[in-house]
């Protein structure tokens, strides 16, 4: 049997296979030797009709199944001796099977590209200068005291800003209901998650009463049930609670774990305001070496795994926004247009990927079973779970090689910023 494998382009290859005549006829007589075995034909019994009538009748279907094995068997023995990573099912092209000729057949397959990574060590890399101040301390504490915040009913004022309004309400969008709740509470700070001129509509209202108000939103508004329209809402207020912090004294730093006192809390929150600055620079570094990786590693990127990809990001973003209590069922998504907007942010993560594991190889960096462990251990403390449990968790072969994916890429990414050029940067 002669095989050719041609590449078409980078992510695909074409596999051209002859299989001699000798072999063709021997696969075709053994077909109608088990078929004149099996099939009872009218006047003779299981494996007694002549074998010139078997041929006569079922040369179509022997040639066409001998055909069709040949081809499966003969693309799985080249992809697996080339060492393809195929992306696809093959397009084949072939004639017939036929007894004393040659059979020829090509098949174009899409794979995973074979990936020479250049020039990935040296990249430029900014790294936040990390300084946390005196200020940044005191408002991550006032954080805190926002977390503790108790809410009491008002009297004798309507709701101001920063109140709790606890109200139902209908809204409506050309002469449509778009939204409407039987109770929800509502604090008239910050714009969540009825935007800030819904917040000014209900500055002043007091439990029992009704307002009626418009509010016109803007294309880029983060729930599409309200984007770009002009909603009428209907606000029936129940209540209307002020908001009261605890005082900042020792007391209240003992309420956030083993702490002594107010001057520890704060020195907790010191370490940790550094340590979030640390991987707010690291992630900003990781950026900077995706972006360089990209820009010095071209390469044509399989089609099916930017597909893969952009459907990934797509129903992450349902998750989010269902997770955000939007009912994806009436919300007019133009699920073709959302394809389009994450295609090339999805094709330079195909990409970024495909790099970062090229580089692993090229490094000989790998993940030992006894990292995976310690992942697993650390997620277990981490999430107040047995370590069983998670490793259980962990037990399909696929969930398995996902979380060796992200122990890898971690691995190579520490390794790139070892060997970039870094600069310090201002926070930003």
């Amino acid at each position: 049997m002669k095989k050719r494998v041609d590449a078409v382009s980078g992510v695909e290859r074409k596999i051209t296979v002859e299989i001699p005549a000798e072999e063709v006829s021997r696969r075709v007589e053994q077909e109608f030797t088990e078929l004149r075995r099996m099939v009872p034909l009218k006047g003779f019994r299981k494996g007694k009709a002549p074998m010139e009538m078997v041929k006569r009748l079922f040369r179509d279907s022997v040639e066409g199944e001998v055909a069709e094995r040949l081809v499966k068997e003969s693309i799985a023995d080249v992809v697996k001796e080339k060492e393809l990573r195929v992306l696809s099912l093959p397009s084949v092209d072939h004639g017939k099977v036929a007894e004393g000729q040659d059979f020829v057949f090509s098949a174009t397959l899409e794979v995973v590209p074979e990936v020479e990574p250049r020039d990935y060590k040296g990249i430029p890399v900014v790294r936040e200068k990390v300084a946390v101040t005196d200020e940044d301390v005191a408002a991550a504490v006032g954080r805190l005291r926002e977390s503790l915040a108790q809410y009491h009913p008002v009297e004798g004022r309507g709701a101001a800003e920063s109140d709790l309004v606890e109200l139902s309400f209908t809204a409506t969008a050309g002469g449509e209901t778009v939204d409407k709740s039987d109770s929800v509470a509502v604090e008239l700070s910050g714009g969540i998650p009825f935007g800030t001129e819904f917040q000014v509509q209900m500055l002043g209202v007091a439990p029992g009463t009704t307002r009626t108000f418009e509010v016109a939103y803007p294309a880029d508004h983060p729930n599409p049930t309200y984007a770009g329209k002009t909603v009428s809402f209907e606000v029936r207020v129940a209540g209307v609670r002020e908001k009261r912090l605890p005082a900042l004294d020792e007391e209240f730093a003992r309420n956030f774990g083993d702490v002594g006192g107010l001057d520890d809390l704060k020195a907790m929150m010191r370490k940790r305001l550094v340590e979030e600055a640390e991987e707010r620079s690291r992630h900003q570094a990781e950026e900077d070496l995706r972006k360089g990786l990209v820009e010095r590693n071209a390469f044509d990127v399989p089609a099916t795994l930017v597909k893969r990809q952009t459907v990934a990001m797509m129903q992450d973003t349902f998750q989010r926004l269902a997770a955000q209590g939007v009912d994806l069922k009436k919300v007019n998504m133009d699920v073709d247009k959302m394809s389009q907007r994450f295609a090339s942010n999805a094709e330079r993560m195909v990409r970024v990927s495909l790099l970062l594991d090229a580089i692993a190889k090229k490094e000989n960096i790998d993940v030992a079973f006894s990292e995976i462990d310690a992942e697993m251990k650390a997620m277990a403390e981490a999430s107040g779970m047995e370590h069983g449990k998670v490793r259980e968790m962990y037990s399909s072969e696929e969930r398995m090689d996902a979380l060796r994916d992200r122990i890898l890429e971690r691995k190579v990414m520490a390794f790139l910023l070892e060997n970039a050029t870094g600069k310090e940067g201002a926070p930003e």
